[in-house]
């Protein structure tokens, strides 16, 4: 139950009684009405107070990913993808790519995969952002059977990577220590790919 709608039966409820109250001519029974209004305020405050600190402990993560690759084949760090990224709040990267296991199944949205995921500041290399991902390759509408009667030299055949992550403990710099989790989604068309990863480092 979120905070406005206990705070709506709280108030409710006081509201439901108070005809009740106004039928004693007790002093006592007077004295219930700034007692119950006092107690909904006092359950407002408390709880304004603590739903900010529930949310204050974790911090949103974006990154936007661009790459182009105008020849098959591994980038020269040995990626399967890298290209450039933008992280809110902490600036230019890069990013790479590197799967770890793929096991495919001739579906459009069947193959699996895993992969470990590195972005390294630019303006402070010393600062890498490790992520451990899984998911499914996606090729759209029925491609994915297409995707696997290619020759083995095509290229550039459109397909989506379509993942969750989270930290990996050997993250370093500003990321240390960082734990959270999130997903991402790349579109993979020709030479270009592109997308975001997004979650909350808690």
């Amino acid at each position: 139950m979120n905070f406005t709608r206990l705070t709506k039966l709280l108030a409710g409820a006081a509201a439901g009684s108070e005809p009740c109250w106004r039928a004693s001519p007790s002093p006592r029974s007077a004295r219930l009405i700034p007692r119950a209004a006092m107690l909904v305020s006092a359950l407002s405050i408390a709880l304004t107070l603590a739903f900010p600190a529930v949310a204050s402990g974790q911090t949103p993560f974006q990154a936007d990913v661009n790459s182009t690759q105008i020849r098959p084949g591994l980038c020269a760090n040995g990626a399967y993808a890298c290209g450039t990224a933008n992280l809110a709040g902490y600036g230019a990267a890069s990013w790479n790519w590197y799967p770890t296991s793929v096991t495919a199944v001739q579906t459009s949205c069947g193959s699996s995969y895993t992969a470990t995921v590195d972005f390294i500041l630019v303006s402070e290399p010393g600062s890498t952002l490790v992520l451990d991902e899984a998911g499914n390759l996606c090729a759209p509408g029925n491609d994915g059977a297409g995707y696997f009667n290619e020759p083995p030299q095509a290229y550039g055949h459109p397909y989506a990577i379509v993942g969750s992550w989270t930290v990996d403990p050997s993250s370093t710099g500003q990321f240390l220590g960082l734990a959270g989790s999130g997903t991402d989604l790349i579109e993979i068309a020709g030479a270009h790919s592109g997308g975001s990863y997004s979650g909350t480092f808690g």
